[in-house]
């Protein structure tokens, strides 16, 4: 057994996989070990990673077909040696010291899950778009639904080290684009209590231009995703606590991103898409409506308080053509 398995898979479009695995060689913390998953016909990723393997010996290797990430993540999940098991993919970085914080945290504190602070940077500008945790939590928090900043926390798995019997359970669902998110919430049925580092550690290049958005397929899987997110909350018994978390990140990503993005994309006509969306969240996630995270005096943005008000009063149309506006024209999409 080692202290640390890190789980990367790189992608041809990925831009930063050298940087990505420099970082991880380069860590402080000994006794780890890194998992490359990527297609073998993938040749510049190849002979990158196998010059790199032949200097440093706790490389892994996983080759995979292009339907293969999610049964090539599960069989890294089952090979790794790691106590901790961490995820990333080839446009994140870590700071050099990121593991070894990360692992000391969880063993002083025994939590299930350790957190760390982020930064997204746009790809294109290397402009920062985002950073977090901004000293919104405790060392230690438990998940018990209280904090409404477990609802605005990024659902990257590069900065969260998570026990590997937990990722094991839980295991990769064959969700298009967003297996790494339905995958952390997942992770959250299963644990108990968190450790969080209040510094940014962890890079993720982000490209958050309107080339970059959900098609229909990609939108359905997050859709149904979240629906299985929620049916593992309740079996779990966490899903009373967890509600106000979970239909939040619904309202977010379904009823703002997704609509936004079928908007500009022009897939559907906008009164259908509205309605779908709408029937989605109040079957699924009837809890949007009155949901505290969502009241002005908690929102970490104005707008989804905006976006809220105007939901819940049928002006979903104006909000849609506001918002989708300068997302046409070419600007960056930070919607969420």
């Amino acid at each position: 057994m080692c202290n640390v398995s890190v789980i990367t898979i790189f992608k041809r479009r990925h831009k930063k996989v050298k940087e990505c695995l420099n970082s991880l060689i380069n860590q402080t913390l000994p006794n780890t070990e890194i998992i490359c998953i990527y297609k073998e016909e993938n040749s510049d990723i190849d002979r990158f990673v196998k010059e790199t393997q032949e200097k440093y010996n706790n490389i892994k290797i996983i080759y995979k077909t292009k339907a293969q990430d999610v049964t090539a993540k599960n069989k890294a999940l089952e090979e790794a040696q790691g106590k901790y098991i961490l995820v990333m993919n080839g446009d994140m970085c870590l700071e050099k010291t990121t593991l070894e914080k990360l692992y000391n945290v969880q063993e002083r504190n025994d939590t299930d899950i350790a957190i760390c602070g982020f930064n997204i940077i746009d790809i294109n500008t290397n402009q920062l778009i985002h950073e977090g945790l901004n000293n919104k939590f405790k060392e230690v928090e438990e998940i018990n639904g209280k904090n409404e900043n477990f609802a605005y926390l990024n659902l990257d798995g590069g900065n969260k080290l998570i026990k590997k019997e937990i990722a094991r359970n839980i295991k990769f669902q064959n969700y298009d684009e967003c297996q790494d998110e339905i995958f952390i919430l997942s992770c959250y049925s299963k644990a108990n209590k968190i450790s969080f580092i209040n510094e940014q550690l962890y890079y993720k290049y982000e490209d958050n231009s309107n080339k970059n958005l959900k098609n229909q397929v990609q939108i359905k899987d997050l859709k149904d995703g979240l629906v299985e997110v929620k049916k593992l909350y309740k079996d779990a018994g966490k899903y009373e606590k967890l509600k106000n978390m979970l239909t939040f990140i619904a309202f977010t990503r379904i009823g703002m991103r997704a609509l936004i993005e079928l908007t500009v994309t022009k897939n559907g006509d906008l009164k259908d898409n509205i309605r779908d969306v709408m029937n989605y969240l109040d079957i699924n996630f009837f809890e949007w409506r009155k949901n505290p995270f969502l009241k002005l005096k908690n929102v970490p943005r104005k707008k989804y308080w905006i976006a809220y008000t105007m939901y819940k009063y049928g002006f979903q149309q104006l909000f849609i053509k506001i918002y989708s506006k300068p997302i046409e024209k070419g600007n960056k999409l930070l919607i969420i």
